[in-house]
């Protein structure tokens, strides 16, 4: 091959080798930068109500980490409130107050207040999709009041607030399962469904005083906390009620969103309805099936699971497997009223965040389709039956085969 072919050749590929030397055209030095750890939204005076969550650099604890070992007073991270027509011109004047640029690439959370959720978010989550530093992943909350407020609060185990909340949520889901830890791409997702709603865990201060400089921390009992509340229901993109903590549990058994639970249950139900025992779900199932019964659908809606019994308040011999049998029964029981309660007041609400609209598009596609048509879901849903079934085991008692009330009386 000639020289002058080579050449031509070469000419020719430079064009395609572009790309790759453009890699850094938007680099920007990290001292020039504010980085976001949580974000807040409302809706106020028919604006948007922007509030961002910023690490400190000039603290000792502004590392990304739970937790840190700041020693300096100056508080771990600064707020800024911002309003705007859009939610973009809100975060551009951010930059009017602060000497650094927003960066939300390390954001943890973000806390949508119900005066935004009542007047739509379908806007906010199509800036979290569009936006390039924006993080889809984020767990998302919602807050009875303003939404800022949440983000003023100082946390005394964590340094980092953002994610202090997400521990929280993570362990949580973990360990009780009340509430399903939600990420924004998961909303977005279950909005965009067949179900059209969602569920959002409520993030609440459990005092009036937001506790938002460092030395008011300085005490072992704070006058307010973080706390995670009740369940918040959003149907299309607008908030439709609430949903109470049993309720949420019975949620996640309907939803199979159960890892790990303790339940209080009464142990000799013939004798007495106390809740007098405790009993930790290690493992559990839910299996849902829909079934066309003439004019409405009937959910089959079967659990299993098993775990070990932790507490026992009354006087039992728990080598009678007769007595354990009647303990099992008990729980059984005690799932079915969770279910059967947040069924009820789904049901009331008018939003399948059960997800009973993707199992029935799944199971018979045909019908589904024929229901889009008509636009008959909210009408089939209110005509919805559940067939709740239970049965959890007893797997193991502990280190004792009688309760320490039946040692005491023999």
């Amino acid at each position: 091959m000639n020289t002058p072919r080579r050449l031509l050749r070469l000419l020719l590929c430079l064009p395609l080798l572009a790309p790759l030397l453009s890699g850094c055209w938007d680099d920007r030095e990290l001292n020039e930068l504010g980085i976001t750890s949580g974000s807040a939204y409302d809706w106020e005076d028919n604006q948007w109500k922007a509030t961002y969550q910023v690490i400190n650099p000039s603290s000792g604890s502004s590392g990304m980490g739970g937790s840190g070992g700041g020693s300096t007073s100056s508080p771990p991270f600064l707020t800024f409130t911002v309003k705007g027509k859009t939610i973009m011109e809100a975060i551009e004047r951010t930059n009017l107050t602060s000497t650094r640029e927003m960066f939300f690439s390390h954001s943890r959370i973000t806390v949508i207040g119900k005066s935004l959720a009542m007047h739509g978010i379908n806007q906010l989550i199509d800036m979290f999709l569009r936006k390039q530093d924006a993080r889809e992943t984020v767990f998302v909350f919602l807050s009875e009041g303003d939404a800022g407020n949440i983000l003023d609060q100082l946390m005394q185990m964590t340094k980092n607030q953002g994610a202090g909340i997400q521990l929280m949520i993570e362990q949580e889901s973990k360990l009780l399962s009340y509430y399903p830890g939600i990420r924004l791409y998961e909303l977005a997702m279950a909005l965009s469904s067949e179900s059209r709603s969602a569920v959002l865990p409520e993030i609440l201060l459990t005092g009036p005083q937001t506790m938002d400089e460092t030395s008011e921390i300085g005490v072992t009992d704070l006058p307010s906390r973080l706390a995670l509340g009740r369940l918040g229901v959003i149907k299309g993109d607008t908030f439709a009620g609430w949903l109470s903590q049993q309720q949420a549990f019975g949620l996640s058994f309907l939803t199979d969103t159960v890892d790990s639970a303790t339940i209080a249950f009464a142990s000799r139900p013939s004798v007495s309805d106390k809740l007098d025992a405790s009993f930790i779900l290690q493992n559990s199932t839910t299996t849902v099936r829909p079934v066309w019964a003439k004019d409405h659908y009937v959910i089959d809606v079967d659990v299993e699971g098993a775990g070990v019994l932790t507490e026992l308040g009354s006087v039992m011999d728990l080598n009678d497997r007769k007595a354990i049998r009647e303990m099992e029964e008990s729980l059984e029981q005690r799932v079915l009223e969770l279910m059967k309660g947040s069924w009820a007041e789904v049901k009331s609400l008018g939003a399948d965040v059960t997800g009973f609209a993707v199992r029935i598009h799944r199971s018979d596609p045909k019908r589904w389709k024929q229901i889009e048509q008509e636009k008959s879901w909210d009408r089939l849903f209110q005509e919805l039956e559940i067939r709740p079934h239970v049965s959890l085991k007893i797997e193991r008692t502990g280190l004792s085969n009688k309760s320490f009330k039946s040692v005491q009386q023999e």
